[in-house]
């Protein structure tokens, strides 16, 4: 086992507990049909599961965004997104949460991947039964999350990388994604990233041929949809956000980047993914609703 394997559970475990309090002290709105639980693969791995959430009396059929929990690849469920994942349907879209297996012990990277794209093709199966718009379906991802939605929309346009992680093209395409307070580079000098890396890909990483994919400059092209990026004043990641900013800028990628650090309503509140944290506070819905709007944009 890596060293510092222990030290990185133990944090994630005291932050599951902070977690568990934020969940209880929050109402869960009674807004959406939910549908928990779904075995995108049916191997009753926790990790295999999904939840779908689209508004009460919807009669259409609705924008689709897929979400991937953030958890500094090591920690995390779909249950901690509930509460942001139903304020985002509430806004008119269908909702699907998905789970995937965490890193650590025998599990590393790829294998994430591959559940992340098991899921997107178990979708791409099988929303033609829920109030889905195929044509039109969106990526979202909130820390960690947001990294694995840049590596999943690069690895979705690439049949090269496809083969990097023995996966393969989902069957649709992504009309813009949301990066919230991503991580993007684990490479660059900084001992917070740093430290995940030999978790995700072992102790021999820097022989890794997935490496690359651990900083964004190595992998984003110009042909990326467009990003939703936010980060806050007390995002211990707001360097990471300003350079995701930076490469699609760079690449002729468009963009909506938000800084929420001189937001005047509860700034004690604008820390690491505040908007799925709590995203019933006045900026945590500001900054949802900047989301759904800018998806719309790009419906086709």
């Amino acid at each position: 086992m890596y060293i510092f394997e222990p030290i990185l559970r133990k944090n994630w475990e005291n932050t599951e507990r902070m977690d568990a309090k934020r969940i209880a002290s929050q109402t869960e709105p009674d807004t959406c049909e939910q549908i928990l639980d779904i075995p995108y693969i049916d191997d009753g791995e926790r990790a295999h599961l999904l939840d779908i959430y689209y508004p009460k009396g919807t009669t259409e059929k609705l924008p689709v965004i897929i979400d991937i929990h953030g958890g500094g690849w090591m920690y995390g469920y779909k249950e901690i997104n509930k509460n942001f994942c139903l304020k985002l349907a509430e806004k008119g879209f269908l909702v699907a949460s998905i789970n995937y297996r965490l890193a650590g012990g025998e599990t590393r990277f790829d294998h994430q991947i591959k559940d992340i794209f098991s899921a997107l093709k178990w979708l791409g199966e099988n929303l033609k039964n829920y109030p889905a718009d195929t044509n039109n379906i969106f990526l979202a991802g909130d820390s960690a999350g947001g990294h694995f939605s840049c590596v999943t929309t690069a690895v979705n346009m690439s049949e090269d990388m496809q083969k990097d992680f023995d996966v393969e093209y989902c069957g649709f395409d992504f009309k813009a994604v949301a990066a919230i307070c991503p991580a993007i580079d684990l490479l660059s000098p900084n001992f917070i990233m740093n430290i995940n890396v030999p978790v995700l890909l072992g102790e021999r990483y820097k022989q890794s041929p997935l490496k690359k994919y651990l900083d964004v400059a190595q992998i984003i092209s110009k042909d990326f949809p467009p990003f939703y990026v936010n980060t806050a004043k007390n995002d211990f990641l707001k360097k990471q956000c300003y350079k995701l900013r930076d490469l699609l800028s760079e690449n002729r990628i468009e963009y909506c980047f938000h800084d929420f650090s001189e937001e005047i309503y509860n700034p004690s509140e604008l820390t690491h993914v505040f908007n799925v944290v709590n995203p019933f506070s006045v900026q945590g819905d500001l900054s949802n609703t900047e989301i759904a709007e800018f998806f719309k944009r790009y419906i086709k």
